[in-house]
């Protein structure tokens, strides 16, 4: 997923996927199916959904003990209804705190399966599109998204918000004749006003496959048709993606993905739609949603509507067929699928890497919390998201690259998303470490976690010339902590003509703030020192010393 680049919120009390009704229910007591929890997961989610009404209704496939007599509890809403356990009435049912408590005894043979009801309201979580809800495009036309993201799926019906979870899923989905409707899975249409969806194979996480988006006017036109996979674009007729994606560089990218993650985790075909959305873009199995103006927003990257395309679909990888472990460990996610894309662009799109880099920089020394924050109280998810998409790829990949090289860093990323599973940012360490043969215990600790506003260092250079050039380069910061990195500055004298550029590395281990460099055979004079001028550090540079670029308008 990409966040609009616009800082537009602190949020002191809201947490993602607790801000449904409050119940007045006292809290759960003991169960009264002999007071026993049945340790249950939830293997399959069968979801019907009207989106006329907004009526849903769900069966959970769970796994327990078989003849187990206890209670499952679930998170949901305190609207549910109509629920059943394997077909019948449970011996008990309650609702409580946002949780739903059934009790029964489970089959002898087979997985016991949850019915439910819910009526899922046409609203959304503040401050995203997460819910559900209907936006006119420019014709007046309603793009219809039921959108589920980080610890949220119980908007729709009971369901295991942890983001770990990883399960089969189907949809049917009743419609408007002749709307255009996606979701998950493979996808079929039995009439005009039915579609069904049927994700059977790689599992994929409830936080991105709970999705359904429709449109009444969208026409699929064929992007991609490769080997690899093949890409279809839902949009309007007018719409602005189509004429602004180059299909041949998607086909490239795609085969730069897949040489070396593997085939398309959902499947040869991937769809492109067009809608109205708050984000700039948001990865779904199988399924990618663009924002319909895209082309017209100019902004951080070189290319935003390609730079997102090829973002979202990395996730497809990295962050649904290998999920995240905790909603901490969210800025992997967001990190490898901005990393890759800019090693493509780096690669192949000429300069679109240095705007990409350009942008993770100017975020990152704004940045007001720690990749893992660790202040108390924990702030809320939202306040510090968009933090990461600076801090994120420079800190965990970026700068590692300047530190191991980048096929050492692609060597771990492609141990990290090998398998289909559940990962952390302590996962991505060790398969850097393996990667490598190199320790970063010390420079994921000094970087990664911390309290309060980031303490990130700038930079004093001081330099003497005679026969040679000699550098003295000192990290500042306000805590006097050091930091594992390596730093390029840029000696620039009299004329453009004159510049050079040197690398000091403090290592992974340093040892003082102050690092010494010699250049000999310069034939110029320095005039002055740029730090860190093609935006590979974190840090707050020193001030005087080099100019910002000038952002894109």
């Amino acid at each position: 997923m990409l966040l609009s680049w616009i800082r537009c919120f602190t949020l002191s009390c809201f947490v993602l996927g607790v801000t449904g009704c409050e119940s007045d229910d006292p809290p759960l007591e003991s169960p009264d199916a002999g007071g026993v929890v049945l340790a249950s997961t939830v293997e399959r989610y069968d979801f019907a959904f009207d989106l006329t009404t907004g009526e849903a209704s769900s069966r959970l496939w769970l796994d327990v003990e078989a003849g187990a007599r206890g209670c499952v509890s679930l998170p949901a809403r305190a609207e549910v209804t109509d629920v059943r356990w394997g077909g019948a009435p449970p011996e008990s049912f309650r609702l409580a705190d946002g949780r739903m408590e059934v009790c029964g005894v489970a089959p002898l043979e087979g997985p016991l399966w949850l019915d439910s009801r819910l009526r899922v309201p046409e609203s959304t979580v503040p401050y995203t599109q997460v819910g559900f809800s209907r936006r006119l495009d420019a014709q007046g036309r309603p793009f219809t998204y039921l959108l589920g993201w980080l610890e949220s799926c119980d908007l729709f019906g009971p369901c295991d918000t942890a983001p770990g979870r990883l399960a089969h899923f189907s949809f049917d989905i009743t419609h408007a004749p002749g709307d255009g409707v996606l979701c998950p899975g493979n996808l079929s249409r039995r009439d005009e006003t039915h579609t069904r969806c049927e994700l059977l194979g790689t599992r994929a996480p409830t936080y991105s496959a709970f999705m359904v988006a429709s449109h009444p006017a969208w026409e699929r036109t064929r992007l991609v048709d490769t080997d690899v996979g093949c890409v279809e674009l839902y949009e309007p007729p007018g719409g602005l993606l189509g004429p602004a994606i180059d299909a041949g560089a998607v086909a490239e990218f795609l085969a730069w993905m897949t040489a070396r993650f593997g085939p398309l985790p959902y499947g040869p075909e991937l769809r492109v739609a067009s809608g109205r959305t708050d984000w700039l873009g948001m990865e779904h199995p199988a399924n990618i949603v663009l924002r319909d103006d895209l082309p017209w927003m100019g902004g951080p990257y070189a290319n935003v509507t390609m730079h997102t395309l090829m973002h979202e679909i990395v996730h497809q990888w990295a962050g649904d067929r290998t999920t995240l472990a905790s909603a901490e460990d969210y800025p992997w996610k967001e990190a490898v699928a901005e990393y890759l894309t800019y090693v493509f662009e780096d690669e192949h799109r000429g300069e679109d890497a240095a705007v990409t880099l350009a942008y993770w920089d100017r975020l990152a020394r704004t940045a007001s919390y720690h990749l893992r924050p660790r202040d108390t109280p924990k702030p809320s998810f939202l306040s510090f998201v968009n933090d990461i998409y600076g801090t994120g790829p420079l800190i965990l990949l970026v700068q590692l690259e300047s530190l191991l090289g980048r096929e050492q860093v692609l060597t771990g990323l492609q141990a990290f998303l090998a398998e289909p599973g559940v990962r952390s940012i302590e996962d991505l360490r060790q398969a850097l470490e393996g990667a490598s043969g190199r320790n970063l215990r010390l420079y994921f600790d000094t970087w990664v976690d911390g309290e309060g506003e980031p303490d990130w260092p700038y930079f004093q250079v001081e330099w003497s010339q005679g026969d040679s050039l000699t550098l003295r380069v000192t990290q500042r910061t306000e805590t006097g902590k050091v930091y594992p990195c390596e730093v390029e500055l840029e000696l620039q004298g009299a004329v453009p003509e004159e510049r050079r550029r040197v690398t000091v590395s403090y290592g992974l281990a340093p040892e003082s703030a102050t690092a010494g460099f010699t250049v000999k055979g310069l034939p110029w004079k320095v005039q002055q020192v740029a730090v860190d001028p093609r935006n590979r550090l974190v840090n707050r540079r020193s001030l005087g010393l080099a100019r910002e670029p000038v952002p894109q308008r």
